[in-house]
């Protein structure tokens, strides 16, 4: 989970062998305090219409499947606090 101080939220080396990337591009594409949420950098591939809903359900951010810019594309992790 994201420091409760700084509100950072770091990569662990799980992540990226979840999303089967390299370290360097997994991205942290939305934090809270009791989720966050990982993705790949710059993937290009399929839209991911399950993880916008997911992501934008947990954090309030809004997609565009519509737009190539505004769209998630591939694998995300989406980790959560009990």
């Amino acid at each position: 989970m994201p420091d409760s101080t700084t509100g950072f939220a770091l990569v662990p080396d799980e992540v990226s062998r979840l999303l089967n990337c390299a370290a360097g591009l997994v991205d942290v594409l939305a934090s809270g305090p009791d989720y966050v949420a990982y993705s790949i950098f710059d993937y290009e591939g399929d839209v991911n219409p399950a993880a916008m809903a997911a992501v934008a359900e947990i954090s309030g951010m809004s997609f565009n499947s519509d737009d190539e810019d505004a769209a998630l594309q591939g694998p995300v992790l989406l980790v959560r606090r009990n």
